[in-house]
């Protein structure tokens, strides 16, 4: 589950600042209420389709990439599931969440061409979505420490898909909303494969994490 570690440092900064709002784009605003209700709804029936409205087989189709997309755990773990979600309304003491306040779905998806991707809504009360991600997106992206900063601070223009610093292994796309503040990331994975590049990267990733934001509906 991508649960996210502890903020600190640069990650507390953006919590407080103001100057960080995604702006641009005429799409419909995407309801914090409406995410965290729907990840209280997906924690409680993991097994459930995604509840976030995407159609991957579209965007794929739409970013020009080939191949299909199934829902899968992306793991033989037992506990894991095709829909992982986490909210403030259990949040423990101490837990992102609860200075946050929000909630995050991942959903997950087999790959035809081989791999799996993960698209991850996050969304805040309180402060940037992009910073409760942070320590995902380092993760993911594989981002330098040094280049975490400039992640975390940048503007985000509604709508538009940002690849992370590095070799473009994620990407971001910040969608206005009603209520606080939500993005979404995106990223493959090899499925366990340690010399295995990841399926889908650079520019090609960043038409599909765009296809995919347009596509949030809650």
């Amino acid at each position: 589950m991508k649960i996210p570690g502890a903020v600190t440092g640069i990650l507390a900064l953006a919590v407080a600042t103001t100057a960080l709002a995604a702006c641009g784009s005429s799409d419909s605003k995407v309801s914090v209420d409406k995410l965290q209700q729907a990840a209280d709804k997906a924690h409680a029936a993991p097994t459930a389709p995604c509840p976030v409205g995407f159609d991957v087989d579209a965007a794929l189709k739409k970013a020009g990439l080939s191949g299909t997309a199934t829902p899968d755990p992306g793991s033989n773990d037992p506990d894991a599931h095709p829909v992982d979600a986490v909210s403030a309304t259990d949040a423990k003491d101490g837990s992102p969440f609860q200075s946050f306040g929000g909630a995050m779905i991942t959903c997950t998806y087999k790959l035809s061409t081989g791999g799996y991707l993960e698209a991850t809504v996050t969304g805040v009360r309180h402060g940037k979505a992009v910073a409760l991600m942070a320590p995902m997106l380092s993760r993911d992206g594989e981002i330098a420490s040094h280049d975490l900063e400039k992640v975390v601070t940048q503007k985000y223009d509604a709508g538009k898909a940002v690849l992370m610093p590095g070799d473009g292994l994620a990407a971001v796309v910040a969608r206005k909303a009603s209520g606080g503040d939500v993005a979404l990331e995106v990223t493959t994975e090899t499925g366990g494969d340690p010399d295995a590049k990841k399926p889908i990267i650079g520019e090609q990733l960043r038409k599909l994490s765009e296809e995919l934001g347009k596509q949030i509906k809650v």
